[in-house]
This record gives C-alpha cells, structure tokens and sequence, in this order.
C-alpha cells in the first residue's frame, strides 16, 4: 500500500489516508483497539474507502484515540474530534460514520457544525437499537475480560434461526482465538459512552447537510430509527435499503449514494 499515508491527527487520533482532492474524514465502526490496523486489517480498511477515495476525495480513516478514560461522554469524545480536525485540516469537512463511527459523526455534527460541511450516517442513529446496546455492551465486557465475545453481535446480522447458530459458531470459534485488546480501557469507555448517547431532542437544531443510509435488516436498530432520525434533521434525508443488513457501507450503492450527496456540496474535486 505505497499509496496509503499513515499518521496521526493532532491529540494522538490514528489515521490512514489514501486518494487526493477535498479532504473526507470516515469515522469507522466498533474497533477493539484505538490503533491504526495493520496486515491484512489496514489491507480490508482501505479497500472499504478506496471507492470513496475514487470520487475525488483525500479520505482519511480516522481512529478514536488511545488513552480514553472510562465515564467520558460521547459530547467529550467529539469535541475531541473535532479539536483534531479544525487543528489539522483547518477547514470544515465531509463526514462519513459508520455504525459507532456515525454515532461520533452525529454527536460531533451537533455539537460542532462549523467543523462539518456535510455528513454521512451509515448504520446508526440517534440512539442503539435494543439489539445493539445488549450485544455490544455484553462483547466489549467479555473481550476485556479475554473471554470470546464476537458471536454476541449473531442476532443483529440475521433472524433466520439456522444462519444464526451457524453464524454464532463460526464467530464463537474466530474470537476463540483472540487477539484480545492490549488496552480493553479504550473499547470499554467508547462503548460505555455511545450507550448514554440519544440525540432525538437535538436533532431538529442540526442544520448541516445529513444522509442516513440504512439497510432494513440491520437488526442492531430498527428501520423506524434510522427514518426517525432523519426525518427529524432539518436538512436530512433517508436511503434504506429493503435487502441489505448492518454493512451497507461496503456496497456499491452505498458508494454511489454517499459520494452524490457529498457532491451536492461542491466539495469533491481532484487537488492539481
């Protein structure tokens, strides 16, 4: 990966960066150590945002930053962010979030808007769904503790019995083998924060430029929050796929939605 730039935002924030243009900042999903990947892990990472990158954008992926402290608050956590963004980029960018990622997004887009042109929320809403807060609260715990804890998050990708205790075994036996997270710190005050987290009352002040994109069988939340959120941003508005689950943000037509709205602001052009 000759092309990808590895280094850290202002506050000890781990990015990875690829593409040219604009820059673009991806808040990813749930990641058990708040470090940059590495392997076949950075490999997966930025083939995720290549086609985001391919729009003309400079997307950076930007980790949540070691050496939180259990109790913070999803408000703390964002404000963070975006401390780092305006200190690095010095200008308000698009953002995309997905799942824990768009739970950062949206908290850092209330409470900063000067700092966001545009945002994407991918897999998430203004409050977890009952399946995500039990599974991710009961993995996170189990992981800390270096017990398996990935097949607890089973349920929110299928409800066909036979696929779920297939997909429980198969996740069972990968998380058997760890790794563990060397810093459980970090995993644990992120998950502990987005479960405080209900931006339902705050959502009507945001004015910036907002696409939830949602798939109506991510179990983790339901397809009333995900349309609850955006009908009640101002300036939001939904796309829910009918057929697809909790990664829609590795889809084609994820792509395709995401960089047309994030074109509507004028932002995207190739840097000469």
């Amino acid at each position: 990966m000759k092309d990808v730039e590895v280094g850290t935002l202002p506050g000890g924030f781990p990015y990875l960066a690829v593409g040219s243009g604009r820059p673009l900042v991806y808040l990813p999903g749930f990641t058990p150590e708040h470090v940059n990947p590495s392997g076949l892990p950075a490999r997966m990472a930025i083939r995720s945002v290549r086609p985001l990158a391919s729009g003309g954008w400079r997307v950076y992926l930007v980790n949540r930053r070691p050496g939180l402290v259990r109790g913070m608050s999803m408000a703390e956590i964002a404000g963070e962010h975006a401390a780092a963004i305006s200190a690095h980029f010095g200008e308000p960018v698009a953002l995309v979030g997905h799942s824990t990622g768009g739970t950062v997004a949206l908290q850092l887009t209330a409470d900063h808007p000067e700092v966001v042109s545009r945002v994407v929320l991918a897999s998430t809403a203004y409050t977890l769904g009952p399946v995500a807060r039990k599974a991710q609260w009961e993995m996170a715990h189990r992981l800390a503790e270096r017990k398996p804890g990935y097949h607890l998050l089973a349920e929110g990708f299928t409800r066909n019995p036979v696929l779920l205790r297939v997909l429980r075994g198969l996740m069972w036996t990968v998380g058997n083998f760890g790794p563990w997270p060397l810093n459980p710190v970090d995993m644990l005050a992120m998950i502990e924060a987005e479960d405080r987290v209900d931006l339902r009352a705050r959502l009507p002040e945001i004015t910036t430029p907002a696409l939830v994109v949602a798939g109506a069988r991510d179990y983790f939340w339901t397809p009333e929050l995900f349309t609850e959120t955006a009908e009640l941003l101002p300036n939001g508005r939904l796309v829910l796929y009918p057929d697809a689950g909790h990664a829609v943000n590795v889809s084609r037509r994820f792509y395709r939605d995401a960089l047309a709205f994030l074109a509507e602001g004028g932002a995207s052009r190739q840097s000469g």
